[in-house]
């Protein structure tokens, strides 16, 4: 028979289990809801209607909205993140940048609903790289710009100003695959965004 302490600890993991089941279901949701709409016109209640709880439940998890934008934000950007650490680095800054660029790709247009949040969240930015919110900053590494300026790898041009212009590179290719309605192949996406990124940054032969 189960004691006191045992009970306790069982109910309080079907509760965690709950809580996460809850949390996975309100992101899924947010995500589509700030992709289609924006932060400003998206409302914590509609959120919960389509993520099947109700909205005291998502105040539970997440304090306000500003919070379960972020959280958004953070899952797609860890997961980013680990891709990166599964082998998108190259033997030289320029190799390692276009293997981001791929990954990068493939990731974001196999989630279109995130996409369309990074996507309104660039108009703010203004493809300035340091806008960028802290959690997305890291996954624009200045530091390879200026070893391949310095190298002779890229071109002789304001690290900055490259990394800007990659950065650019990739906003406006995805934009135009979700105008377009999404029917070309990622893979075929990430290597005309590649070609693109060897124009603006290496050097000519």
């Amino acid at each position: 028979m189960m004691n006191r302490h045992s009970r306790a600890t069982a109910q309080s993991a079907v509760r965690r289990a709950r809580q996460e089941t809850y949390r996975g279901l309100i992101l899924e949701a947010a995500e589509r809801i700030f992709g289609e709409r924006g932060y400003a016109e998206a409302k914590v209640a509609e959120i919960a209607l389509a993520a099947g709880v109700a909205t005291g439940t998502v105040y539970g998890i997440f304090p306000g909205k500003r919070d379960l934008y972020r959280a958004v934000h953070r899952e797609n950007l860890v997961e980013l993140a680990r891709r990166y650490a599964e082998g998108a680095e190259g033997d030289s800054p320029g190799a390692t940048l276009l293997e981001r660029s791929r990954v990068s790709t493939l990731f974001l247009t196999s989630r279109p609903n995130y996409l369309r949040v990074y996507l309104r969240e660039a108009e703010r930015w203004g493809f300035d790289p340091e806008q960028l919110p802290a959690d997305a900053s890291a996954f624009v590494d200045l530091e390879l710009y200026r070893q391949g300026v310095e190298s002779g790898e890229f071109v002789d041009a304001d690290p900055a100003l490259l990394q800007g212009l990659l950065l650019a590179n990739s906003q406006v290719h995805l934009a135009h695959w979700l105008r377009g309605g999404q029917r070309e192949e990622p893979a075929a996406l990430a290597l005309r965004i590649q070609a693109t990124a060897r124009r603006i940054l290496f050097r000519t032969p």
